[in-house]
């Protein structure tokens, strides 16, 4: 399928991001993959890839598509084309698609939607690198899952994949982690988006040993003001939207408890990824995605 009508049936990538996106680039210098770096490298290996290396003898079970015509119009024997392959990165994006996800305010897109679009946007600087990415949805444990392919068409699978999906129930961030990183056996770049709330202690241990097994990781947290901010006043009814709990009470007296105690965690995750060389950032759905995420490009990939 030809990228244009891929892009026209996706809706978490529309053609205004795609031209703001064209202008990234998601090199990061130190990812290892297969033992070589990352991007698109020769290997000594032959196979099907771009740059041709030498001929072979047919041999049954070659695919047809293969065989050099002009040298069997010369030597009437079947040859076949042999290239240099190139080492291909796999990522995965990991997507929390817990109930506290679907969290908006003030008729902002919920923290869903934006993480949704971040899943787009990053897989398809994967894929324009000539890598290839997959996704996995979780909550307490792995839920929808595509494995990583390198064409323009995992567009598309993984855009039906996150319609399909809703943010619901709870969350162990940690332990689903440790459950989705199970699945990868390669050295792989991990972009986990999430809006890491719950034990930060646990989450950031997670999130370091995915870096002990010799992953990439790349954190995206995705918030919304009114969490950051906790600007509700008065006698408020607060639900969970993860184990469905109400709790009513005076917000403005735990306005600055709440804001010391998520300025303490947001501390955290930064010192915690910082000292594991883990990229960082944190996204709210009442800004430019593309401008924050050209901003966390530059910054955590230069």
């Amino acid at each position: 399928m030809a990228f244009g009508k891929i892009l026209a049936t996706v809706r978490y990538l529309d053609p205004v991001a795609l031209a703001k996106l064209r202008r990234f680039d998601l090199t990061m210098r130190r990812v290892l993959a297969e033992g070589h770096l990352v991007g698109r490298h020769r290997s000594a290996a032959k196979g099907l890839s771009h740059e041709f290396a030498q001929h072979r003898a047919y041999v049954p079970g070659d695919e047809i598509k293969s065989l050099d015509w002009k040298v069997f119009a010369r030597q009437e024997r079947f040859y076949v084309r042999q290239y240099q392959t190139e080492n291909i990165l796999a990522s995965a994006v990991l997507l929390d698609a817990s109930g506290s996800m679907g969290f908006s305010a003030a008729g902002r897109p919920s923290k869903w939607e934006l993480a949704c679009r971040l899943a787009m946007a990053v897989s398809y600087l994967v894929l324009a690198g000539g890598d290839a990415v997959g996704l996995t949805t979780f909550d307490t444990e792995p839920r929808d899952y595509s494995p990583s392919r390198a064409s323009f068409g995992q567009l598309a699978v993984l855009d039906s994949l996150l319609d399909r999906s809703r943010p619901r129930g709870e969350t162990d961030l940690a332990s689903a982690l440790e459950a989705a990183a199970a699945r990868i056996r390669r050295r792989s770049l991990l972009i986990l988006i999430s809006d890491l709330l719950g034990d930060a202690g646990a989450i950031i241990k997670a999130i370091k040993s995915l870096r002990a097994r010799r992953h990439e990781v790349m954190v995206l947290q995705v918030l919304d003001p009114a969490e950051k901010n906790f600007s509700f006043d008065g006698p408020t009814l607060f639900r969970g939207l993860e184990d469905g709990r109400e709790i009513y009470c005076d917000a403005a007296a735990l306005q600055d408890a709440y804001r010391e105690a998520f300025g303490r965690q947001q501390r955290l995750y930064e010192a915690g990824c910082h000292a594991a060389s883990i990229p960082f950032w944190s996204f709210l759905n009442d800004r430019s995605w593309e401008d924050e995420l050209a901003r966390f490009l530059g910054r955590g990939l230069s």
